[in-house]
């Protein structure tokens, strides 16, 4: 039966409505309790989990966290319980659930032998699994490239240690108002520059916009209100005229071919660093199908019934992007607006927002599409690279080129076939002197557009030199140049 999700869809984020939280802490002991009865009330509701593993997880968390408190007042031990809690909520495993409760336990113990000491009645108790996680979520102190590149590192091999970091931070963001505004301003701007990307690059959309939200309404709690606020105005102004968007699309598509149809709106924290007027609530309009084969047949009726916008149609489903995300993208014009179309299939729609978490629920910890993400920040990790330029190609627009072979190479807009090459391998973009695309050759530094097909071509007598950091923008092409000329001081 055909569903238009207009009337149920999620509208604006409620702006007005509280944090989920115990606002003011008059008796620290009794939060814990509140906390520990609540996650004892979750744990009862999934029989799955190993209660008793989990019980001695909680009650070595006590002991470690003892008289240790948050700037809030509660007892630290209330940050890893919710930690938890929101790991029972996605649904995640024993042991993720008791490698949250524990993820501060080694960091927060005072003295080396101590910290040894936990890290082994951890491995006794709970195994290799949970030790591993939790060293890997121990700070190093004064060395936050080196906490990331052991995250990463293990994240490679299993994804539940990113999982559980993405997910502190979000619960560390609700408390942010306890912090000075110094420190607030820099959490948010780490957030920002790292954790939202990495949510984003492992197809957690969710948490990517869970995390914008609560900076939004920590930094700039009077604009987020007024951006709500607009947004909801805009809204009811075009309700009527979404609803008859919707109902068009229905109706020059053959009946059983469609499961849903649901309006994509604008949220408050897309204007989080953007200023500009508020003039457009409708992102997108998705439509749900049963199959593949459906969303093509969609796409097809769509097109023969409305007139398309050229160089806007999309096919991520044979050539997904590089978060995972699967569907068909174009842009037509209905009842004289450019709507943009998202056509994806029920399990499209699900492994969209939810990326790895999807493989996690399986019981999958890892996979080669999102080993490449990961593989980005492993690859480039260095002193002389900034952690947040590492992210910053994924805020841009991205464009994907091929190899001859047909690969897919995904590249920064803005990149060139010296950058396409430098993703191709290390080795080739060192001997590249140019490429050959439509059977026309071009310099090295030629700007790709999407959907170029890329011969490299290369030379083992032109030297690599300190210029061909003026020819690339992506973090990978500029670290294996800077790499090189290191080594070879000459050719500076």
């Amino acid at each position: 039966m055909l569903v238009s999700n207009l009337e149920n869809e999620k509208l604006i984020v409620d702006n007005h409505s509280p944090e989920p939280v115990i606002s003011e802490v008059t008796n620290p002991g009794q939060n814990l309790e509140y906390y520990k009865q609540l996650l004892y009330k979750k744990l009862d509701e999934h029989p799955e989990i190993d209660r008793p593993a989990v019980d001695k997880a909680i009650k070595l968390g006590e002991t470690v966290h003892k008289n240790q408190y948050r700037k809030t007042g509660d007892y630290y031990f209330v940050h890893p319980i919710r930690v938890a809690l929101s790991a029972i909520e996605y649904n995640l495993d024993t042991y993720t659930i008791i490698s949250s409760l524990l993820h501060d336990s080694i960091e927060d113990t005072v003295g080396e032998k101590e910290k040894k000491r936990i890290d082994q009645d951890i491995l006794k108790t709970f195994g290799r699994t949970v030790s591993d996680l939790v060293n890997a979520l121990t700070k190093v102190r004064e060395n936050q490239n080196l906490t990331l590149y052991k995250i990463f590192q293990l994240g490679n091999i299993d994804f539940r240690v990113i999982l559980v970091k993405l997910l502190d931070r979000l619960d560390n963001l609700s408390d942010l108002r306890f912090l000075a505004r110094r420190k607030q301003r820099r959490i948010c701007r780490e957030t920002t520059a790292i954790y939202v990307e990495v949510a984003h690059g492992l197809g957690l959309i969710d948490i990517e916009e869970e995390l914008r939200d609560r900076i939004f309404k920590t930094l700039y709690p009077k604009t987020y209100r007024t951006t709500a606020d607009r947004l909801m105005d805009i809204y009811k102004e075009r309700k009527a005229a979404i609803l008859k968007i919707i109902k068009k699309i229905e109706n020059y598509t053959p009946p059983g071919l469609i499961v849903s149809v649901s309006p994509q709106y604008t949220q408050p924290q897309e204007y989080l660093f953007n200023r500009s007027e508020i003039v457009r609530v409708l992102n997108a309009i998705v439509v749900e199908t049963q199959s593949t084969l459906d969303c093509y047949n969609v796409l097809g009726y769509i097109h023969t019934s409305f007139r398309s916008i050229p160089m806007n149609i999309y096919d991520y489903i044979s050539n997904p992007k590089a978060n995972g995300w699967r569907g068909l993208s174009t842009k037509v014009i209905i009842n004289g607006e450019r709507i943009n179309i998202l056509i994806v299939t029920r399990e499209f729609q699900e492994k969209n927002r939810r990326g790895i978490l999807t493989l996690i629920n399986e019981g999958i910890y890892h996979s080669e599409n999102y080993k490449e993400f990961l593989n980005l920040y492993l690859e480039v990790a260095s002193d002389n690279i900034r952690i947040d330029d590492v992210f910053r190609y994924s805020k841009a627009k991205t464009i994907q080129t091929l190899t001859p072979d047909g690969d897919v190479i995904e590249l920064r807009y803005g990149s060139t076939i010296l950058d396409f090459a430098f993703m191709v391998h290390s080795e080739l973009g060192l001997k590249t002197i140019g490429g050959i695309i439509d059977g026309v050759r071009y310099p090295r530094d030629k700007i790709l557009e999407d959907g170029m097909v890329v011969k490299v071509l290369t030379s083992d007598s032109v030297p690599p030199d300190e210029s061909m950091i003026n020819d690339v923008v992506m973090p990978k092409s500029r670290k294996e140049i800077f790499k090189f000329l290191h080594q070879n001081p000459t050719k500076r």
